[in-house]
């Protein structure tokens, strides 16, 4: 029985030295931080800075508002004098606008005096062809008369009953009621050309020009019209462009007097650099974030572990008060005395941790675990190679353990 006694003493002895040497001898990280890497938001323009978040370590969301400046002391000098020559514009433009209307209803006008005069005139014209006419047809009849009397006379006269005299006067009657049909025949032929001329809104006589003054002042307001609706386009021409330098203007001054700053990423706050309500010059660092999305694992690890280690090797990583194991991949060999890789990054190196040889890792696992995603300060050990242990750790984490 005590033969047996020691001999379970000594399996259990040797048990647990195989334990202890083999996880020494596993390659484990003396020391590993969850770390990312940190950015300065800068002020793209100058004014007095207001915060949207106030205190340290705040979480913060894509594209949403971090801080927001404003310059009320920005020269608007230039936005001004162009808003002032657009107002000069616009006057401009109601004043042919004014000048197009009052000219159109002058021609409305003299075209309503004009038309009536047409009108008035071809009546006119139309009553003296009426009066031409009648004196056509008394000419006519006078003209019959008279080659009657002419044609009785002959007679007579042949038969010595009318003396030459009688004859002659016939005769002279005769040419005159022929040169009064003629006259007559004249009279109407040049009516009928003066009222098809009035139609066309030409008047024919020798007391008046061939259009009437009203007809003459409307040809002087379409040449005012077309002039002022020159005019009109060029001051719209103008106005446009004056309305597109002002856009172009106003942008220009909104992004030099007033800026909203936000992050792409989700992050935290790490730290204020300036206060709320100073005013900041151009290119000033604001505060200081840390990018959630570039979280990862640094770690420390003896010489004799990292001369084991190659880039793109499998690891575990666990954190400390925390049964869950991540699986992890090691990214960067920093070496030994590697306080310039820090400089970006949110948890710089201990002075033990520069002793010793810097391991830099990607564990996808923690951006997956949303209370992890930003757990930037948060310690743990890594595992390189398996151990006597491994499996029962893995076992114990599967179960939650």
């Amino acid at each position: 029985m005590t033969r047996l006694r020691i001999f379970i003493g000594a399996l259990l002895l040797l048990g647990g030295l195989y334990i202890v040497v083999g996880e020494h001898l596993a390659g484990t990280s003396a020391d590993a931080t969850v770390n990312a890497r940190t950015s300065v938001l800068r002020a793209p323009v100058e004014g007095v800075v207001a915060f949207s978040v106030r205190s340290i370590g705040a979480r913060i969301s894509p594209e949403e508002a971090v801080a927001h400046i404003t310059d009320d002391r920005f020269d608007t000098a230039r936005l001004i004098d162009l808003e002032r020559a657009q107002s000069a514009l616009e006057i401009e433009r109601k004043r042919l606008a004014a000048q197009i209307a009052a000219v159109s209803d002058a021609r409305k006008i003299m075209q309503t005096q004009a038309k009536d005069y047409q009108e008035g005139r071809i009546r006119q014209i139309q009553s003296r062809i009426g009066e031409a006419q009648a004196a056509q047809e008394s000419a006519a009849a006078k003209l019959r008369e008279a080659d009657s009397a002419l044609k009785r006379t002959i007679s007579l006269n042949d038969r010595g009953l009318q003396t030459n005299i009688t004859l002659d006067k016939a005769k002279a009657d005769y040419d005159v009621a022929q040169q009064d049909i003629q006259g007559a025949q004249q009279r109407y032929n040049f009516l009928t050309t003066e009222l098809a001329a009035a139609k066309n809104g030409v008047f024919i006589g020798d007391s008046y020009n061939d259009a009437p003054s009203s007809t003459q002042r409307i040809r002087e307001f379409d040449l005012r019209l077309a002039e002022l609706n020159a005019e009109s386009q060029q001051a719209e021409m103008r106005l446009k462009l004056s309305t597109e330098q002002i856009a172009a203007e106003r942008l220009r001054v909104n992004k030099l007097t007033a800026a909203d700053l936000n992050t792409e990423n989700p992050s935290i706050v790490w730290n204020f650099l300036v206060s709320g309500g100073e005013y900041v010059n151009r290119g000033q660092d604001l505060m200081r974030l840390v990018d959630c999305s570039t979280t990862m694992v640094t770690a420390s690890v003896s010489e004799s572990v990292y001369a084991r280690l190659k880039v793109g090797m499998p690891a575990q990583f666990r954190l400390n008060a925390d049964k869950r194991v991540f699986d992890a991949t090691i990214t960067r060999l920093g070496g030994s005395g590697a306080s310039g890789l820090y400089a970006t990054l949110a948890i710089g190196p201990s002075t033990e941790h520069l002793t010793r040889f810097d391991v830099a890792l990607d564990v996808p696992g923690l951006l997956e675990d949303q209370e992890l995603a930003c757990a930037v300060g948060r310690t743990g050990r890594v595992l390189f190679t398996g151990g006597p242990l491994s499996g029962v750790r893995e076992t114990l984490a599967r179960f939650g353990f």
